[in-house]
């Protein structure tokens, strides 16, 4: 049994305190991501398997920490991205428009894998028969389709029939098309950004010069993580690179999140995963919640083996519907009544969890029951850098 000390009282089996998602709620300075800290590294002892989502960088300096710095020494690999990827990338949340992009993107295959030539799939004046011929090729090429080409393939996949219907399409509707405007405008926006292209490993600008240093696709990073035991590593995903574009960071957890979700789904032997998404309210996209990545691992990672620790400043950050999948709860201070009516069982300790320390909090739900009040462990090896700066 995998056993985690929490303080010098207390030690829980990490089935006992992961199995059912963990949030780590608690004020800024109050202790969260020491407590994180602790529970990883009693993970990481015992050789289970860690990955950390960090906004800031703070986590890089940890001990036997494999660090995936994206736009610098990583990057999200464009070639494995799929239509549902794409909407989100791009921000497409209408039904008719995602299934047209992801269309585009079948298109672009064929048209480099299958026609083995670069442009477009036109498909005005195209027999049916010969398309479904070559959807029926397709399959997973390592040629890369051109990002550049999908908004003139989107216009390709509003082609019509006007009297033939053995053709795709004779003219385009045009009116349809026009819908895509603000999206094509989006993708020729972000496909002309140097970061944007970093991120994703698109092919170098005339102007740009190849990176120094090694890239690492961090989609196999999180394959290697989920599919062996970690040898004692802890894998750090740093976004810092995108501190600053709250919408490109929160596209990019969601599509790592779903992208390590579909590979824990995927592998027919896998190990037990505890991911640490800090900050998780700076992440979460909540007018689209059913379709986010961090929404999906708490509905759907248990039953293969993915478990969620979030740290957010305050129950209120989270929508109702993502705070219900949470079984567990450790509670560093809070200083509004209002915070804790999210959480029902704990109302009647507000006075205790007001007045907590630093490094004090409450561990609580299902296997927590009546609540333990805890000191915790601080564990120096696994300090992280979120040092305030001193008035000198």
């Amino acid at each position: 049994m995998i056993s985690i000390p929490l303080s010098a009282e207390l030690t829980v089996s990490a089935d006992k305190l992961l199995q059912q998602h963990l949030l780590i709620v608690g004020a800024t300075g109050s202790g969260k991501s020491t407590s994180a800290m602790t529970i990883l590294h009693g993970l990481m002892d015992q050789n289970q398997t860690a990955m950390i989502i960090d906004p800031t960088g703070e986590y890089t300096h940890l001990p036997n920490a494999v660090v995936a710095k994206l736009g610098y020494n990583a990057y999200i690999d464009y070639e494995k991205l799929i239509g549902q990827d794409l909407s989100l990338l791009f921000g497409v949340t209408d039904h008719d428009i995602q299934e047209k992009l992801s269309d585009a993107l079948d298109s672009l295959k064929i048209q480099k894998n299958i026609v083995h030539e670069n442009g477009i799939y036109k498909k005005v004046d195209r027999p049916w028969n010969t398309f479904e011929k070559d959807m029926h090729s397709l399959y997973h090429y390592p040629q890369p389709v051109d990002l550049e080409a999908l908004p003139e393939q989107l216009r390709q996949e509003y082609a019509m029939p006007v009297d033939n219907f053995d053709l795709i399409g004779q003219k385009i509707d045009e009116t349809g098309f026009a819908k895509c405007l603000p999206l094509v405008r989006r993708i020729k926006r972000l496909t002309s950004q140097r970061r944007f292209r970093q991120l994703f490993h698109m092919p170098l600008l005339e102007d740009e010069i190849e990176p120094s240093h090694m890239q690492t696709d961090v989609m196999y990073l999180l394959r290697l993580f989920a599919s062996h035991r970690s040898d004692h590593k802890i894998l750090i995903i740093d976004c810092s690179s995108f501190a600053d574009d709250l919408e490109i960071g929160q596209v990019i957890v969601s599509l790592l999140t779903t992208a390590l979700l579909r590979e824990k789904q995927q592998l027919r032997q896998s190990v037990p995963v505890t991911l640490l998404i800090d900050e998780a309210h700076r992440y979460l996209m909540t007018e689209h919640l059913a379709t986010n990545g961090i929404f999906r691992i708490a509905r759907e990672g248990r039953k293969v083996g993915l478990f969620l620790m979030l740290t957010t400043q305050s129950p209120l950050d989270l929508p109702g519907e993502l705070l219900g999948q949470f079984g567990h709860y450790l509670v560093h201070q809070l200083n509004t009544s209002r915070e804790l009516e999210q959480i029902p069982s704990l109302q009647s300790y507000s006075q205790r969890i007001a007045h907590q320390n630093v490094g004090q909090a409450l561990l609580a739900g299902n296997n927590f029951v009546p609540p333990k009040e805890l000191d915790m462990l601080f564990i120096s090896e696994m300090n992280h850098q979120t040092t305030t700066p001193q008035f000198f």
